[in-house]
């Protein structure tokens, strides 16, 4: 079922999970300075009912296999200009001015916008690594008079700022196997629910955690960003096991081998009758990570 997967052999708990080359590892986190500043006493909120209305449309819950997907083909050109004007008032406010929770949110959504915004417009077809790096690393935001990249946004803020390995699963990369695209838009009052929904929802999904008999198939994600669920490999199990549903932890527990995955088809609709061939990256990732500042 998987190919060219790489295995790792262990004892009864995930003793290799942090015995990984660093040449396949994620850019560490990286703190960029200039939006590390928040008003944690400021009522100011952001309206994200046009996003959300993007969301109510186009987002197609628990397709088969139990995964949200993002019908980007079937964006009308109305909705692609709502998409860029929701980007462009979101760009015209500092979001410095908001609350931790506000903020939290507000990258989040602006996030995913940006890339889904940039899926339709490239128009993608299978995956988006037919845009190479520069799908990450380029400026692509201009907000409070700063250039600011997807990776700006993923490595050199929510990452280092929040501390809060949830938010991979709730980063829609256009991938199958990356975070879930939610049906409503992040806010204050809802993050952290759906933060913790989301990581409940990915690590119980084969895409996160997989076990056949004495192998575990974990998501690369735990392999790419391994420093962000812990310090050593028994925590990451720990991590892993604390959203694991009941019935499945003592098959978890038994695993002594494991290996890695990542579906790089773009999360888009399928019919009934299309089983495209999973694009699977399991040895590399792409060259993400925040600009030099």
């Amino acid at each position: 079922m998987f190919r060219g997967i790489q295995r790792l052999l262990f004892g009864s708990a995930l003793v290799m999970l942090m015995q990984i080359d660093a040449a396949t590892a994620a850019p560490k986190a990286k703190l960029i300075e200039f939006w590390n500043d928040r008003e944690e006493s400021s009522a100011l909120t952001i309206d994200y009912s046009s996003w959300n209305e993007i969301l109510e449309t186009y987002v197609i819950e628990g397709q088969s296999p139990d995964v949200n997907r993002f019908n980007y083909t079937a964006v009308t050109e109305g909705d692609r200009i709502k998409i860029s004007e929701f980007l462009n008032s979101a760009q015209s406010m500092d979001p410095r001015q908001l609350n931790s929770l506000e903020q939290k949110a507000y990258w989040l959504n602006l996030y995913n916008a940006a890339l889904i915004k940039e899926v339709i417009e490239k128009e993608v077809e299978e995956s988006v690594r037919v845009l190479g790096n520069r799908l990450w690393r380029r400026d692509r935001l201009y907000i409070s008079m700063q250039d600011t990249s997807l990776d700006d946004i993923e490595h050199g803020i929510l990452r280092p700022i929040y501390n809060d390995p949830r938010i991979h699963f709730s980063i829609a990369a256009g991938a199958f196997g990356s975070g879930e695209i939610m049906t409503t838009a992040f806010t204050a009052q809802n993050v952290e629910q759906m933060l913790e929904e989301g990581a409940r929802k990915f690590i119980n999904h084969p895409r996160g955690v997989l076990v056949e008999g004495d192998k575990a198939t974990l998501s690369s994600i735990f392999k790419w960003y391994k420093t962000d669920f812990g310090n050593n490999s028994d925590e990451i199990k720990q991590y892993i096991l604390a959203y694991l549903d009941d019935d499945k932890k003592p098959a978890f527990e038994a695993v002594r081998r494991v290996a890695y995955d990542f579906d790089w088809q773009l999360n888009q609709p399928i019919t009934e009758s299309e089983e495209p061939e999973p694009e699977r990256r399991t040895q590399s990732r792409p060259n993400r990570g925040p600009k030099n500042r």
